[in-house]
């Protein structure tokens, strides 16, 4: 049976060209993830480092007598958390029982056999990549609309919730569910979108599922009709105009149905994931950054610079590695990133809507 020594011999099929190709995979999958417009890339030098929160501290000076001081102005010194990120890391497997069957279909030509193998390869990985991505887009959507980050064990299929822990005050309930017969939607919205001003100040808009904006929209006074006693719906853009006029600014909303399959359990199982949790809203601040995500180096990505210094390898990017086993019986191809979001607390404000 044919092994896989001929893999690191083909120039397009080392794990510096796989990690160079990796490289330039798009990382927003075609405009399916979002996580780069809310939370862009910022190269950090370590997988452990420091994010100091931002304050809003605007002390006044006062007036003073003649030959005497003035008013003295504290060192405000913000709160700082310390992170260490673990890496995100997919893999593929060819094994033995692929072999075989690539064997078979080959009638044992060894060069037809590399030919299939090496065309899979470089495709299957570009799917690694994506796959690190989509992990990157569900921990930010989850570290906005909840101030937590789910680690999930890829072995064991366990989990473990870290807390970012933020002000309590940023992520609010509805005291009563905004479908409710008794709560207007819109009015809800307007009151809720004015509260946020203290906390993060100017607003472009917000985040939120399909389920909530329907029920904001169904709730909405027509105020562009002389008659409301018709009845009459407003329509989507009429919802917008009619929310920027009574706030008196620009505002948009954004409906985030987005669909991943995240696994469910340590094996191969999977299942369809929102990335924006259900009955969440929050505010989009102007500029629309949120945080941002840290990349840190990859130390087999350091290797493989040293080793092909003229490759172009960016240490902080996806890295591709691959090793065989069971003496040549199976070829693991591995694709890791260093990488994780954090929310800028004076930008977080949440609630819960319970629609």
């Amino acid at each position: 049976m044919a092994d896989f020594n001929w893999i690191g011999e083909q120039e397009d099929l080392t794990a510096a060209a796989l990690t160079v190709r990796a490289q330039t995979v798009d990382p927003t999958d075609d405009g399916q993830l979002l996580w780069d417009a809310f939370f862009p890339r910022q190269d950090v030098d370590s997988v452990k480092f420091s994010e100091m929160t931002d304050i809003d501290f605007r002390p006044v000076a006062d007036r003073r007598e003649w030959n005497q001081r003035g008013r003295l102005i504290p060192l405000k010194t913000p709160p700082t958390r310390e992170f260490e990120m673990t890496p995100i890391e997919a893999y593929f497997t060819i094994a033995e029982r692929e072999m075989q069957h690539l064997e078979e279909r080959t009638l044992g030509n060894e060069a037809a056999f590399q030919q299939i193998v090496g065309m899979q390869i470089p495709r299957r990985t570009d799917s690694l990549v994506q796959a690190d991505y989509r992990r990157i887009e569900i921990e930010a959507f989850e570290a906005w609309s909840q101030g937590t980050i789910t680690a999930y064990n890829p072995q064991s299929g366990s989990t473990q919730v870290v807390s970012f822990g933020y002000d309590t005050a940023r992520y609010a309930t509805a005291g009563t569910a905004w479908d409710d017969t008794s709560i207007n939607a819109y009015e809800a919205l307007i009151a809720w979108l004015e509260s946020s001003i203290p906390y993060v100040g100017s607003f472009a808009g917000v985040m939120l599922r399909l389920a909530t904006y329907q029920e904001i929209l169904a709730d909405a006074p027509n105020k562009f009709i002389p008659d409301s006693a018709l009845g009459l719906s407003v329509t989507r853009r009429q919802l917008t105009e009619l929310i920027q006029g009574d706030l008196g600014q620009e505002f948009t909303f954004y409906i985030n149905e987005k669909t991943v399959e995240p696994f469910t359990d340590g094996g191969i199982a999977t299942s369809a994931a929102k990335v924006w949790p259900a009955q969440h809203v929050a505010i989009i601040p102007n500029g629309e950054r949120v945080g941002t995500t840290k990349f840190a180096p990859v130390a087999r990505a350091m290797e493989l610079a040293r080793q092909v210094p003229g490759a172009g390898i960016d240490i902080r990017g996806v890295t591709v590695y691959h090793e065989q086993a069971g003496n040549g019986r199976e070829l693991t191809v591995e694709a890791q990133i260093n990488a994780m979001t954090v929310p800028n607390e004076q930008k977080v404000f949440v609630i819960d809507a319970g629609v």
